[in-house]
């Protein structure tokens, strides 16, 4: 008997150790894979970004094609960047009911398919048709891959895959300026498409492959809609956070406004610039990178106390913006103006996050990016008569003024946020 229980007992001790060599085997997988994930994560964010940005460098080019006028063109940006605010609304509880790799995957082929149809496109309204469906492909992308990067990272290393993602999405609007209108001047932007296309099949199919679903599992339940709105609501309104809502839209209508009319700007004397010089000159907002930065920095200094100043770099980069006649003058306005918004622009978000319930964050998200891509996509739609009527000057006032307005919210913002500390 006593032979037989010491069997049982080193069969078990058998099973225990091969059950034991079997998990302690899962997180070396788990670190290779995670070693490609995230560069993917990051490779796709930045290239669906892109697709939202990317035509404001071809926007004569596109305006030829179409026999419009050169500023109607702009709404080849307008319409895309609008449906890629408001999808978040849809897109981002999706993220939390279905594998963020399948739904990334569904987005970036669903480019494909647009980038194709827009290519084939000869009537302007079609076009804009696809360009509001690519909106929402964008959309599908960071929205999934910013909870994957949260479930699939330690807690250790979570703060540093965010901010890699949140870096990629800031670079694609660099990209997607850059790229396309240096590949339209080789390809016309018709090829540049095409080409994208196959881009976007490749990682479509790499992103199923290559990235792996957490442990943890997704929820597949029905979201509470009525809920979701309701908290969505209460942000809304509520003054501690109606404030940075505000600021953050303020922003991004007053340096989105700047940036999509700068391509006008570039195109016309004294500059005469081709879509592909228009797109190079972009490549200043690679500044953008310092996004993961300066929340480190806000540690030291506090939020407002690198808020303040960089809303004051963004204003006096409209200046040098607004009144230069030569190009060096232009480059260091982009630059300082990429660096101003997104030193500020991840300290708002993180502001946010400080004043709303935790299990509140994918609501504030999806406001948040609605407010600051939205208010860049309304000012690409209302600054057109500002520019037929006053041309760069007048752009220059209003998107000064609209900085100008979000220094003074951030003002309050802060005082808010100290009343509802107090």
């Amino acid at each position: 008997m006593n032979s037989e229980q010491k069997q049982r007992d080193l069969a078990a001790a058998g099973q225990r150790a091969g059950h034991t060599h079997e998990v302690a085997a899962q997180p070396h997988s788990a670190v290779n894979a995670g070693a490609l994930a995230l560069p993917m994560a990051c490779v796709i964010t930045m290239i669906a970004v892109a697709t939202v940005f990317m035509n404001q460098s071809i926007f004569v080019d596109i305006a030829r094609s179409f026999a419009l006028d050169a500023k109607e063109a702009r709404f080849a940006f307008s319409i895309v960047s609008l449906s890629y605010s408001f999808a978040f609304f849809v897109v981002g509880p999706l993220a939390d009911m279905f594998e963020s790799r399948r739904l990334a995957a569904a987005g970036l082929g669903a480019l494909a398919v647009l980038l194709l149809a827009a290519a084939q496109a000869q009537d302007y309204i079609w076009f804009l048709a696809c360009m509001g469906l690519m909106g929402v492909g964008a959309a599908a992308v960071p929205a999934s891959m910013f909870p994957y990067v949260a479930r699939t990272a330690s807690p250790r290393t979570a703060g540093i895959h965010i901010g890699a993602v949140v870096a990629s999405a800031t670079l694609g609007i660099v990209v997607g300026r850059a790229v396309l209108g240096a590949s339209t001047d080789l390809v016309g932007w018709r090829g540049s498409y095409r080409l994208l296309s196959l881009v976007f099949i490749l990682f479509s199919l790499g992103a199923l492959y290559v990235l792996k679903e957490s442990n943890r599992p997704v929820s597949r339940s029905t979201p509470d809609v009525r809920g979701l709105y309701a908290a969505m609501l209460r942000i809304l309104v509520a003054p501690a956070t109606a404030s940075l809502l505000l600021t953050g839209f303020l922003l991004f209508f007053g340096f989105l406004g700047v940036i999509t009319f700068l391509t006008y700007r570039l195109a016309a004397p004294p500059f005469s610039f081709s879509a592909a010089q228009v797109g190079y000159i972009s490549l200043a907002g690679i500044t953008a990178v310092i996004a993961p930065f300066s929340g480190g920095q806000a540690r030291r200094l506090g939020a407002y106390g690198i808020i303040f100043p960089g809303l004051a770099v963004c204003i006096a980069a409209m200046q040098l913006l607004g009144w230069s006649q030569r190009v060096g003058p232009m480059v260091v306005g982009i630059l300082l103006l990429f660096l101003g918004v997104y030193a500020c622009q991840p300290l708002l978000f993180m502001l946010m996050g400080q004043r709303i319930p935790p299990q509140a964050m994918g609501c504030a998200s999806s406001l948040y990016i609605l407010c600051c891509i939205g208010g860049g996509s309304l000012a690409s739609i209302v600054l057109g008569g500002v520019w037929e009527k006053h041309g760069w000057a007048g752009i220059t006032l209003a998107c000064s003024g609209s900085i100008v307005l979000a220094l003074i919210m951030a003002v309050v913002s802060a005082r808010s946020g100290r009343a509802r500390c107090s």
